[in-house]
């Protein structure tokens, strides 16, 4: 559960060696105060303040106010402003003091008004109206007003260890990784010292069409970093797309480490921001107003810094150069930092030509953490020549040629619109050589013990340890062993599988699955073509169905109620996967299984009890998710979700003595989700679904039986205070809607917005029915329902009324907690159920 939820921060902050470490060779020195205007005695807004002889500081926000906390400060503090003099102050290192400046007016520059306001206010603001013109006039400065566009893109990502002190390089872990520390250099950002450990290049040519509005991005070559055995490669090109969107400020919101974020230039920005007028100056020979901006709320998901913006009729963004708050609502982020500069091309449109992003990630400000960095380089631009239909077939806005991934270095030189540094090429020189090592590898396969849940022995990686050891009333103590064949021992070939044991049952279950692909590429890649083949003598509770969690969790053996009805099963399944293209996936499956009741429950007619149920099914899935990505875990894959839908259809088929099966009947399941996102307001996720099954007199453990959930864990999918085989239908139609403020309501509230916390609101609820001809309340002769142990029935068809849950629920917590307060709102007449009930969940997200 834990692992499965993280792990893209985990990727990004535990890529590395050791990613959490105290740091406590130098001392914290924090200064804060106010810049004031020695004579009028007024505060300034956005002076800067920094460490003298170090690229260290911060800038202060309108009421004058500033605040700095670093490792590496020097023993002068300087506060410099266009109109002032400089102003040096002495620091004491390793101390927290209040350091203010009162600044004195430069005569030299007897020509600048400096004015600024006891109050900000919108109205009668000229960088308000000035704001006011950029937005009335993007459209035509965007170039998506051209007919067509197209040029190729250069997209650099790295990520580096921060925080590199004379201590952390004597840790025992790189006792034999000593010639790494030759490679340490100081970011520009902050002036911290920082080590390259990773480095991954994206060749792509990007074309646009107006009528009918399309784009597409075809990816010509990519590579990384060879931590083959440790990471899957295109997953985290997916993710770092994900969290590191391409940026365009003329949108009205920017995606950005999987949140949204309110453009300075959205046409809600004078209400999110303030805004003033700095100076007028030259850049790259167009005279240009800079307007700095800063976020009304420090906590809300918005920017502070400079706009470059043209002084003539068009009011176009030239450059931008914008950071967040300190004390902006996002996890794991000390510093970041975002540049963009765009030039006027072929007089047709103004079009991006840079685009840096340096982001300061760490779990506390005084442990190692990570600089990651993206650097996009545009050329080759054509603008409003037409382009073959045939580039934009398919729904896909990004495809990658089969061979991006093979490209030989000879290819990369010729092509490259950034040539790479030496710093950069030192970066594949080096994860080379390390991975050589062997306290590397010991190393790298306790960190991936420790966040994957497996140990790599070799061909063989042994897990997932959170699985070893689990218990239910039923089978009392279960140990579990397993493991699976790693991408050493084949690309296109994965066996995997365990063996369980119960001490109260005394019983063995086992688990084994054989994966090939059939395109012969890499069983981590897509587009997949695979087939598999599984044989599983295993239990699981009826309707407690987890997604992207090991129902072996460990943390999942806890209970509330009783859970002492299972079902034993022997199962073999032949399985067909194919992804189309297009975001269109089939998955054709054949499976034979065998169920018997165990525990407190047995398969009971009104005359006998039925000792095993046969079925044999024939399953077919077709997926419809354009634009949809992956992150393909160890054992695990886990989708990334984005803005866009995603449908799937699933119809099974059983047929009466086809392979021993005791009865015939249809299944049809339609289901959709979507997630909408609502700017400041955080984001909503929508799923509904709805099935049917056609047939009669069938047993209801066939049926659908209804996701329950009688953990403590909040489990998105299921009914959280629903019991095991409360309720079955043979249709229904179920709608869950879930919306996550983000900080948007805790922000504003005094006593809370320091916390960070973020609200969170969930209702669900299914319509079902059990039509007469498989209810066994109304119709003789068919399997009864479960009775507790005073014969008191305990599932049921759901009646006139839906079933639902209502939720409020804070998120988080210490950055990764989530605890929900849960009320079931009818069925409360019920034996053994609760009207409210707390759950958990752990959840790290930015």
């Amino acid at each position: 559960m834990f692992l499965n939820n993280t792990h893209k921060i985990i990727l990004l902050l535990g890529l590395v060696l050791i990613s959490n470490i105290h740091i406590h060779a130098q001392k914290m020195t924090r200064v804060y105060g106010k810049v004031i205007d020695a004579q009028t005695k007024e505060p300034l807004p956005f002076v800067n303040v920094y460490f003298a002889e170090k690229n260290i500081g911060a800038t202060t926000d309108y009421n004058g106010e500033y605040e700095i906390e670093t490792q590496w400060a020097s023993n002068k503090l300087v506060a410099s402003y266009l109109g002032y003099k400089d102003l040096y102050k002495a620091v004491v290192k390793g101390k927290s003091q209040r350091i203010d400046f009162y600044l004195q007016p430069d005569n030299k520059l007897d020509e600048i008004v400096i004015t600024v306001k006891e109050k900000y206010r919108n109205k009668n603001n000229p960088a308000v109206e000035l704001i006011k013109k950029v937005v009335k006039n993007k459209d035509k400065n965007r170039k998506e007003h051209l007919s067509y566009y197209q040029y190729d893109k250069h997209k650099k990502v790295e990520f580096d260890l921060s925080n590199i002190t004379e201590k952390f390089r004597k840790k025992k872990v790189f006792k034999d990784l000593q010639f790494i520390f030759q490679y340490v250099d100081t970011a520009k950002i902050n002036g911290k010292p920082y080590l390259p450990v990773f480095l991954e290049e994206t060749l792509s040519t990007e074309y646009f069409r107006k009528q009918p509005e399309d784009r597409k991005e075809i990816i010509l070559a990519h590579k990384m970093t060879g931590f083959h055995d440790y990471i899957n490669e295109q997953g985290v090109g997916f993710i770092t797309d994900y969290l590191y969107n391409d940026i365009d400020i003329y949108n009205g919101t920017v995606m950005l480490l999987s949140n949204q974020f309110v453009s300075p230039i959205s046409k809600i920005a004078p209400v999110v921001y303030k805004f003033h007028i700095i100076d007028t100056l030259n850049i790259n020979g167009h005279n240009c107003i800079q307007l700095a901006f800063q976020p009304r709320n420090k906590q809300d998901f918005a920017f502070k810094g400079n706009l470059y913006i043209t002084n003539d009729e068009r009011y176009a963004v030239i450059k931008v150069d914008m950071r967040v708050s300190h004390d902006i609502n996002l996890n794991f982020v000390n510093d970041l930092q975002i540049v963009q500069e765009f030039e006027y091309i072929d007089n047709k449109a103004w079009m991006i030509t840079r685009d840096n992003i340096v982001i300061d990630f760490s779990f506390g400000k005084k442990r190692t953490g990570m600089f990651a960095r993206k650097k996009l380089t545009y050329d080759h631009f054509k603008l409003d020549q037409p382009i073959p239909d045939k580039i934009f077939d398919g729904v896909e806005q990004k495809e990658e040629v089969a061979e991006s991934m093979d490209r030989d270095e000879n290819y990369w030189q010729q092509h490259r619109l950034d040539k790479l540094t030496q710093k950069e090429q030192n970066i594949y020189q080096m994860v080379e050589t390390v991975k050589t090592i062997p306290s590397f590898r010991r190393t790298m396969n306790f960190i991936m013990l420790l966040t994957v849940g497996y140990w790599n022995s070799g061909k063989i990686d042994i897990g997932p340890v959170n699985s070893f050891y689990s218990f239910n009333d039923v089978e009392g103590f279960r140990l579990r062993f397993g493991g699976k064949t790693g991408e050493k021992f084949s690309k296109t070939k994965r066996i995997e599988g365990y063996v369980v044991y119960g001490f109260k049952d005394k019983k063995t279950k086992f688990s084994l699955k054989t994966t090939f692909s059939l395109n012969q590429r890499p069983l981590r890649r897509v587009p997949k073509h695979t087939i598999s083949a599984m044989v599983q003598r295993e239990t699981n509770f009826p309707g407690m169905q987890m997604q992207f969690i090991n129902e072996d969790n460990f943390l999942l053996s806890f209970k509330r109620g009783e859970a002492d009805k299972i079902l034993y099963y022997d199962m073999a399944k032949v399985e067909h996967h194919k992804d189309w293209g297009s975001g269109f996936s089939t998955t054709l499956t054949i499976k034979y299984m065998q169920q018997q009741a165990g525990g407190n429950w047995q398969f009971a007619f009104d005359d006998y009890i039925m000792k095993k149920i046969t079925s044999s099914e024939i399953i077919t899935t077709l997926r419809f998710a354009p634009n949809e990505k992956f992150y393909e875990g160890v054992d695990y894959t886990v989708p990334i979700i984005t803005k866009y839908p995603i449908f799937q259809l699933t119809y099974l088929q059983s047929v009466k003595g086809f392979l021993g099966s005791d009865y015939k009947y249809a299944k049809i399941k339609f289901n959709f989700f979507k997630r909408f996102y609502f700017g400041p307001a955080g984001y909503l996720d929508f799923e509904t679904e709805a099935g049917k099954v056609f047939g009669k007199n069938i047993p209801y453990t066939n049926l659908f039986i209804h996701r329950a959930n009688q953990t403590y864990s909040y489990q998105l999918r299921s009914y959280n205070l629903m019991n095991f085989l409360e309720f079955v239908s043979d249709e229904y139609i179920s709608l869950h809607a879930e919306h996550h403020f983000n900080g948007f309501l805790f922000n504003r509230i005094p006593l809370l917005k320091h916390l960070k916390w973020r609200a969170i609101v969930s209702g669900k609820g299914i319509f079902g029915n059990l039509t007469d001809a498989n209810n066994p309340d109304i119709t003789p002769g068919l399997m009864l329902f479960t009775k507790d142990i005073n014969d008191v029935s305990t599932t049921y068809a759901l009646g006139n009324k839906p079933y639902a849950e209502a939720s409020v629920g804070i998120g988080n917590i210490f950055k990764f907690f989530r605890v929900d307060l849960v009320k079931r709102i009818n069925y409360l007449d019920l034996p053994n159920v609760s009207e409210y009930g707390v759950r958990a969940r752990f959840k790290l997200d930015f």
